[in-house]
């Protein structure tokens, strides 16, 4: 086939951008012997894809009822760039035999979601060499990237207030109601980085006559993928990222609790540029009631950015450096082997590196 080495190598040594950062890296030809081609072209992408399938009962003209298997659909494109590093369209040029490196640069958009990777969609960026050669099928090879839009949280002043939330019910028993059930709740602040800790106060008095057989406490992820063909759908998946569950309450008496949510190590994930995947994290409070009552449940929305807050009200926070500089990348865990894209809905994130097409003669 003529070819020893047909790769595209980027200078992140990690494979990761921030957006708004210039990519730069190399394509690397190496020959046996020498190739004519019209050029070699160099193409960046970004796109966001989302899809999903469900059983649906349809009827028909007759009014007979059947189900069919309906796919709902959306994509939408953040930027695509193009060029020949050498050669063009209407041109021929001659490579020489052994190793060539073709240097090139491009500059991301400022404003980009996250990579992702999930179980209903994706955001994916890629770069693609083409060998457009001419009478013959063209050669391509292709890298997944990673890029990250940072979130500073000094930056939102609204995630530094503390956040307190109560609320109450009262239960019927028979014709007789009972007191009620208050469940309070406080966090410091909102705004957090992966492996930072939430240190939630929780308070319950239960002047009624049911039991509260524990009180739960939940960190949670919610995916909402938006669908636009064949008409607009939503589905929304819960992820339970951090459970614990605390004592119970008898009746008419009361607990509190100061309890650290360990926010789990996890790629950071910003989809706000993202119309079609929607990602929000939220902490919930429940005291869970015996017998046929409905629980009782606070909800605290949280941000996770990626330079954590520096101060609160004026106390600095123990885990966070002003004077640390944000790295040149991401510090995300290294790209493994090549293969091919999955998705894990639980992670939520997966980058796959380079996937290289076999040559044709």
């Amino acid at each position: 086939m003529g070819y020893k080495t047909f790769q595209i190598i980027v200078d992140s040594p990690t494979g990761s951008y921030y957006a708004g950062s210039n990519v730069t890296g190399r394509v690397i030809v190496a020959l046996e012997k020498p190739k004519k081609v019209r050029g070699l072209k160099i193409e960046f992408s970004g796109k966001a894809k989302v899809s999903w399938s469900e059983t649906e009962s349809v009827r028909k003209d007759n009014n007979e009822t059947t189900t069919e298997t309906v796919t709902y659909t959306a994509e939408e494109e953040y930027f695509s760039n193009k060029y020949y590093i050498i050669g063009s369209e209407s041109n021929e040029v001659e490579i020489p035999a052994g190793e060539n490196v073709y240097p090139f640069s491009t500059t991301l958009p400022p404003r980009l979601p996250t990579s992702f990777d999930g179980e209903h969609g994706h955001v994916r960026y890629t770069i693609k060499a083409t060998l457009d050669r001419p009478w013959k099928m063209d050669e391509t090879t292709t890298l997944f990237v990673t890029v990250v839009t940072p979130v500073d949280l000094n930056l939102l002043p609204q995630v530094k207030e503390p956040m307190k939330k109560e609320a109450n019910k009262t239960f019927c028993c028979l014709c007789c109601k009972s007191g009620p059930l208050t469940l309070a709740g406080t966090i410091p602040f909102s705004g957090y980085t992966p492996a930072q800790t939430i240190v939630a106060t929780i308070e319950v008095d239960n002047a009624s006559n049911v039991r509260i057989s524990a009180v739960k406490c939940k960190l949670k992820k919610v995916l909402k993928w938006i669908a636009k063909s064949p008409n607009s759908k939503e589905r929304i998946d819960n992820v339970d990222l951090v459970k614990v569950e605390l004592d119970e309450v008898l009746p008419n008496g009361s607990k509190s609790w100061t309890q650290n949510i360990d926010i789990p190590h996890m790629p950071f994930l910003n989809l706000d540029a993202c119309s079609i995947i929607k990602v929000d994290f939220f902490l919930e409070m429940e005291a869970c009631a015996t017998g046929p009552h409905k629980n009782l449940l606070l909800t605290f929305p949280i941000t996770l950015g990626t330079v954590p807050l520096y101060q609160v009200n004026g106390v600095s926070q123990p885990t966070a450096d002003p004077n640390k500089p944000l790295p040149l990348y991401p510090p995300l865990q290294p790209l493994p082997e090549p293969t091919a894209p999955t998705e894990n809905a639980d992670i939520g994130f997966k980058v796959t590196p380079a996937t290289i097409a076999s040559p044709t003669a």
